[in-house]
């Protein structure tokens, strides 16, 4: 990348010049560059800046409670669990539907089969990482962290 002074570097060199992680070779070459060059130099007060303003922003934290994401009363953890029990009823009765749909059907075999592969490897998927999480939950040590 070729800036208007004719440097054979990248803006990211400046910037990695700027956060020391360049490596000593790097270093020199931009530092070189640096010394003979105002758009450069310039270039680099403009990061510094940024770099500046960026680690001087104040961002409001949320409040402790809102910082949950479990439900908080009964009430909620009820509908909660009522509908992720319907939403798997639902999807059970879709692809058994949907088998028994594919099974009927008069297409080819190798598309039943491409169909049926597809839906299996996504439900098995989907069941190993949920045997995951379930497996993690229990051995979760941040798991009642807040904050």
């Amino acid at each position: 990348m070729s800036a208007p002074c004719g440097r054979r570097f990248g803006e990211e060199m400046l910037s990695g010049y700027l956060d020391g992680a360049l490596t000593q070779g790097e270093r020199q070459r931009v530092a070189l560059h640096l010394e003979g060059c105002d758009h450069c130099r310039g270039e680099l007060a403009e990061l510094s800046a940024l770099r500046a303003a960026a680690r001087g922003t104040a961002f409001a934290l949320p409040a402790d409670e809102q910082w949950g994401e479990l439900p908080q009363t009964a009430g909620s953890r009820m509908l909660r669990l009522g509908g992720w029990t319907l939403l798997g009823l639902w999807l059970a009765v879709v692809l058994g539907y949907g088998l028994v749909e594919l099974v009927r059907s008069p297409v080819a075999l190798w598309e039943r089969l491409a169909v049926a592969g597809v839906v299996a490897g996504f439900a098995l998927l989907l069941l190993s990482v949920l045997l995951d999480r379930l497996r993690d939950l229990r051995h979760d040590r941040y798991r009642r962290v807040q904050k």
